[in-house]
């Protein structure tokens, strides 16, 4: 019976295989240029007969794997115990590198910690740091959600595998390129904001602190892309006075209340979405947007209280609102403007844009139409009740005979934008409107003039139908 072979044959001990071998092994660390000329020499030899692709010499003491190739290349690596929990890595080829740079690059490699975690995972180290500051109260959800919008495009530009600390600033700019060609300009420079903000968070932990995205300069998104605008369009008393009027036929309450609000007010769609009962004052005919204070975020973009005062038409509505709520069984009862489809939930901010959009009048748009803008491309319907607000009231106020410096500072207070170039320490020092409460007594006459000029306005209309 034929035997059957069940491992190599053996090598064949020629002189010149025994005398390569004994010339490797005579080679000892610390390694000099003399030991890698002998040790290329004697690695062709044994990798001929061994018939392998490579050979390995070690430096232990400086973390330093030196591998031979049958070509006669040599190559530097940094190599770390397991219990060390760091990756290894090319350091470069000999002789362009010597050994004395090498032994120095892995030891400063060995001091910095440098890590072996993935882009993948270091996002999502930053993720559940973003869901801790939400926790903290010093991050919205709302913002949260647009952040992990953000990191997963990121995600996306980066294989499953690709380490972070081995990213270079080549795969960098290929990113950003890869973006401004299939993004649109703003996203194009969000995405690049995400990309530094997640390595400025990374960098100091899992780079050594070597942050390769700082290193990009600012304005190489910018200077490839037209940076966005705010759209320049707008609306007149007239479309508004239509509006209120079309809004009379939406199939709930809810939508007609939360547009007419919006109208009246001026506040943001997310202003909507989060009015409590509990801010209502009916007392004193104010509703109170709370400041933002440590553990719980504030109503307002700003984090600052602001008082809206309550007109007759904003009483009026509020009361809707609230015969509705004490009607409704199982209803939301924190909550003033509701979901007409599921009234567990507040009124959604997105659902107010479609609502402005649709029971808009023909011809209710005014101004040039440009493409880069923010938003607001085809129509000004995501913020057109808040610029009118501010118009109007500037145009009532001038006619009620203020001037013009203060008519724009008595439109600023009312739609709660700051202006911190004038006195940024004022809101640590001056209470004087706590005391003389001259900024509410404006704001109502402002939001007065407001409201009579589209009921005026609103009942020419319906005098013509």
């Amino acid at each position: 019976m034929n035997n059957t072979a069940t491992q190599n044959a053996n090598i064949a001990l020629n002189g010149d295989y025994i005398t390569a071998l004994a010339g490797w092994d005579a080679c000892k660390p610390p390694y000099t240029s003399s030991h890698m000329r002998i040790c290329v020499t004697a690695a062709k030899i044994i990798l001929e007969h061994t018939k392998k692709p490579r050979r390995s010499k070690y430096e232990r003491s400086h973390f330093l794997r030196i591998d031979f190739s049958k070509a006669g290349k040599v190559t530097f690596y940094a190599e770390f115990p397991k219990i060390m929990e760091l990756k290894g890595k090319k350091l470069g080829e000999w002789p362009e590198l010597t050994l004395h740079i090498a032994r120095e690059k892995a030891l400063s490699m060995k001091a910095g910690g440098l890590r072996a975690e993935s882009v993948n995972a270091v996002i999502e180290c930053y993720e559940q740091d973003l869901a801790a500051k939400v926790g903290r109260h010093k991050l919205s959800e709302a913002s949260y959600k647009t952040y992990l919008c953000r990191t997963k495009q990121v995600r996306l530009a980066f294989g499953d595998r690709v380490v972070f600390s081995d990213v270079s600033y080549q795969q960098i700019i290929a990113v950003l390129d890869t973006w401004v060609s299939t993004k649109s300009n703003n996203h194009a420079l969000e995405l690049f904001a995400e990309l530094r903000r997640i390595w400025k968070f990374a960098a100091p932990q899992y780079c050594d602190g070597r942050n390769i995205a700082a290193s990009v300069p600012d304005d190489y998104i910018s200077s490839r892309v037209q940076r966005p605008t705010p759209t320049r369009l707008y609306t007149d008393l007239e479309s508004i006075a239509q509006l209120w009027i079309n809004v009379a036929a939406c199939t709930s309450i809810q939508q007609k209340n939360a547009v007419r609000f919006m109208i009246l007010t001026g506040v943001r769609p997310i202003n909507i979405n989060n009015l409590r009962w509990e801010y209502v004052n009916e007392e004193i005919l104010e509703i109170i947007y709370p400041a933002g204070i440590t553990g719980m975020r504030g109503a307002m973009k700003t984090q600052k209280e602001f008082r809206v005062p309550i007109t007759p038409a904003i009483k009026t509505l509020l009361q809707e609102q609230a015969e509705w709520r004490d009607a409704a069984k199982g209803c939301n009862r924190d909550f003033v403007f509701l979901q007409p489809r599921n009234p567990n939930e507040a009124f959604s901010k997105r659902s107010l844009d479609k609502l402005v959009k649709d029971y808009s009048p023909e011809g209710a748009i005014k101004g040039a139409r440009h493409d880069g803008t923010v938003k607001g491309r085809t129509g000004a319907f995501n913020t057109m009740c808040r610029k009118f607000f501010k118009s109007n009231v500037i145009v009532q106020m001038r006619a009620q005979g203020f001037s013009r410096s203060d008519t724009r500072e008595i439109s600023q207070i009312c739609l709660h934008h700051s202006d911190r170039s004038i006195d940024p320490m004022a809101e640590h020092y001056d209470f004087s409107d706590e005391i003389l409460q001259e900024e509410m007594a404006l704001k109502r006459q402002a939001f007065g003039a407001h409201e009579s000029s589209i009921m005026a306005q609103v009942a020419l209309q319906r005098r013509k139908i």
